[in-house]
């Protein structure tokens, strides 16, 4: 049992007045009232926005808040359980939030039940800021500005021996045993099959049996490395609305150590429609390139970047390819999110000629580990 709220309905006035009263010392709440959010937009966990009355009328007092929660469906909260998803964002927002390197939320209260996966946020409201429409697509300006800011925040962590000391901020793609992500690989390929999954996405059901070979070792350690969001799309990205409002980036679930284009190549086959991807992605792609350079990243080529880009084309294949049946879609809006998701990344496997690179990359794997040991060996890491 867990000794703090682990949904809205267990939220109490006294509970909110204790944890409030830390960021807003001689403040008295006096009541409050709640609203679903986020709903077809966030699929591990649940959110509210808590309108708070306050006795004081002062202007360092919020009027709303969020509270984030556990996701209320138990599969969804196992799969976090197994891929330390909610203790990845609870580090994050301990350990980092006020070195972040990128503008977030801030916190006003963080507790985290690992034994039974249930934890509660209370964050900054972020409106009049308000995020875009996936499914719609994000415009070339809009793109513009995560690829600057997550270059400024890649910059900021680039071999941060800082992210090497912390329990939580383990690759995602070496979490788990490469045995058990086999196993859950071909569950996945079976209830595919089953289902059709991918019968309206023909690049992705022709590509996904070339990833088993991919099986034969375990993946090597991401380097150069940095603090990927892991999850970035334009759901977790808030942008200013008429002036009004900041940029800021949500979600951390997903957060961990990785390859730069990790991040990248989400962003630019997930949150932007086929047609602004295959006219802005190379000059997307200069400009981060271009701002590494200039928040100092100077022995990381764009020829390398490339390859990597392609890499985590694959790694984003691998990732859709697992079975979503633990995650809740229960939402009217799932099934178009998904659909544009599937239908991006499927054009630009065929864009990328992703089957070359998966036909060569078991032969490569064990040349990019010693390829990896010895620039570990060499490097000199950077202290953020």
């Amino acid at each position: 049992m867990s000794d703090f709220p682990t949904c809205a309905d267990e939220l109490t006035l006294s509970w909110l007045q204790n944890q409030l009263s830390q960021a807003f010392p001689n403040s008295t709440l006096e009541g409050f009232s709640l609203e679903t959010i986020g709903v077809g937009q966030g699929f591990m966990g649940q959110l509210v926005r808590i309108q708070l009355d306050f006795q004081e009328h002062r202007p360092d007092l919020p009027d709303t808040i969020i509270a984030k929660f556990a996701s209320a469906k138990l599969e969804t909260r196992e799969l976090a359980a197994k891929m330390n998803y909610y203790g990845r964002e609870i580090g994050f927002y301990q350990d980092f939030h006020s070195q972040a390197g990128i503008p977030i939320p801030k916190s006003f209260a963080i507790h985290y039940d690992a034994a039974n996966s249930h934890f509660v946020l209370l964050l900054e409201d972020l409106a009049p800021a308000t995020i875009t429409d996936q499914v719609e697509g994000n415009s070339e300006a809009e793109s513009e500005q995560v690829i600057i800011a997550f270059a400024r925040f890649h910059s900021h962590w680039w071999n941060s021996p800082a992210l090497l000391t912390t329990s939580w901020a383990e690759s995602i793609t070496n979490a788990r045993p490469i045995s058990d992500t086999l196993e859950l690989f071909m569950n996945s390929m079976r209830q595919a099959e089953q289902t059709q999954r991918f019968a309206a996405y023909p690049e992705m059901q022709r590509l996904i049996p070339l990833l088993i070979p991919l099986f034969r070792m375990e993946p090597p350690q991401p380097f150069p490395f940095t603090l990927v969001h892991g999850d970035l799309r334009s759901d977790n990205i808030f942008f200013p609305r008429n002036s009004r409002g900041h940029f800021k980036v949500i979600d951390w679930q997903t957060t961990g150590i990785g390859q730069p284009m990790t991040d990248i190549a989400r962003w630019l086959t997930q949150s932007i429609s086929i047609e602004q991807r295959r006219k802005t992605e190379h000059t997307l792609l200069q400009l981060y390139h271009r701002q590494l350079v200039a928040n100092g990243i100077n022995n990381y080529s764009y020829k390398s970047m490339l390859n990597e880009y392609k890499l985590n084309l694959v790694v984003t294949l691998l990732m859709f390819s697992m079975s979503m049946d633990d995650i809740d879609q229960s939402s009217d809006r799932a099934a178009p999110l998904f659909h544009v998701m599937y239908s991006r990344l499927d054009a630009a496997l065929v864009d990328w000629e992703v089957e070359k690179i998966l036909k060569i990359l078991p032969y490569l794997l064990p040349f990019m580990k010693l390829s990896t040991w010895i620039k570990t060996k060499l490097a000199r890491p950077k202290t953020p």
